[in-house]
């Protein structure tokens, strides 16, 4: 019954093949084994779930909770397509266009945190103990710093995002090289994707058919969260498309900033940033370096997609 609910979600039988294709592959991404046998079980039933996720969150988009043209719009503007009815985001035709950036851009997702290792929790706009830097994070971060040291870079700007785990992992390697602080700066707009009140709290307590679990099941970019994180109550709420405007404007602000530079020195400034998963994503999929669901058109920026922890990747380099 399940099965056959989520088949009717969608009309034709092309639809219906890539439905069972979808459902079928995001399960077995789920079932991965966290090496608790009572957490399996609880992802599996979740997994299991996906299709009451999916009708729940085409009743939520239909009730207007979502302005889905205007979410449309958005992805457009950026160079990108979105279904509002999977919650999908994919490359145009001619795909990925190029941001045309004066500069080169390194990114560095934070060392692992308690908040990341199972059972694991939204981890976004957060910043308590449970989002720190563990042991395991710590000893990435050397390793980052490490693997950075052995490149030789010499970053015109580095820049920290306001988030502790992300800093704590730049910092390891900044306390090596103090001729970096006059160009070390943190931007509060690289923070990580505002969950609301889904921040911190963990994936299995949330009740099966609740919509949060297609954001990392089905790549979801349109859920979002209905209210603000309780500690923070000031706090944005963001679905992925508003995390993809979001660094967009990132972008326009590192060219405004590194373009002169370019244009004075001749050769192409390199930007050293220390971010997040979602954060870090999102910059990927508008520079061209977003990663294609295996077997789809659409990108994915959570499970199997998502960026290692501490380890430096070039978003954009020319």
């Amino acid at each position: 019954m399940k099965f056959q609910l989520f088949c009717a979600l969608f009309s034709g039988a092309q639809a219906f093949g890539s439905a069972r294709r979808l459902y079928h592959g995001r399960l077995a991404m789920a079932l991965a084994s966290t090496g608790d046998a009572a957490l399996d079980e609880r992802y599996a039933t979740i997994a299991a779930a996906q299709p009451r996720q999916q009708a729940k969150y085409l009743e939520w988009v239909k009730s207007g909770a979502v302005d889905g043209p205007a979410l449309e719009k958005m992805a457009n503007d950026l160079g990108l397509e979105l279904d509002v009815e999977s919650g999908t985001v994919s490359y145009g035709p001619g795909g990925p266009l190029d941001p045309k950036l004066s500069f080169d851009l390194m990114y560095v997702r934070h060392g692992k945190t308690t908040g990341n290792t199972e059972p694991r929790v939204y981890q976004g706009y957060c910043d308590e103990p449970a989002n720190a830097l563990n042991d395991i994070g710590l000893r990435q971060a050397d390793e980052a710093a490490d693997k950075l040291d052995a490149l030789g870079l010499a970053p015109d700007l580095v820049v920290l995002s306001p988030l502790a785990r992300a800093a704590d992992t730049g910092k390891t390697w900044l306390k090596r090289h103090p001729e970096l602080d006059a160009v070390t700066e943190v931007w509060d707009s690289s923070h990580e994707m505002a969950f609301g009140n889904w921040d911190n709290v963990m994936v299995k307590d949330l009740e099966d058919d609740h919509i949060g679990h297609l954001f990392y099941l089905a790549q979801n970019a349109v859920v979002k969260a209905s209210d603000t994180y309780p500690l923070m109550p000031d706090a944005p709420i963001e679905n992925f498309v508003e995390v993809l405007v979001r660094m967009r404007g990132l972008l326009d602000d590192l060219e405004s900033r590194m373009k002169p530079l370019a244009e004075s020195s001749g050769k192409r400034p390199l930007v050293l940033m220390y971010g997040h998963s979602m954060a870090g994503a999102a910059i990927g999929f508008l520079t061209g370096e977003g990663k294609v669901v295996d077997g789809e058109k659409f990108l994915g920026f959570d499970g199997k997609y998502i960026l290692p922890n501490a380890t430096p990747v070039y978003l954009y380099k020319k």
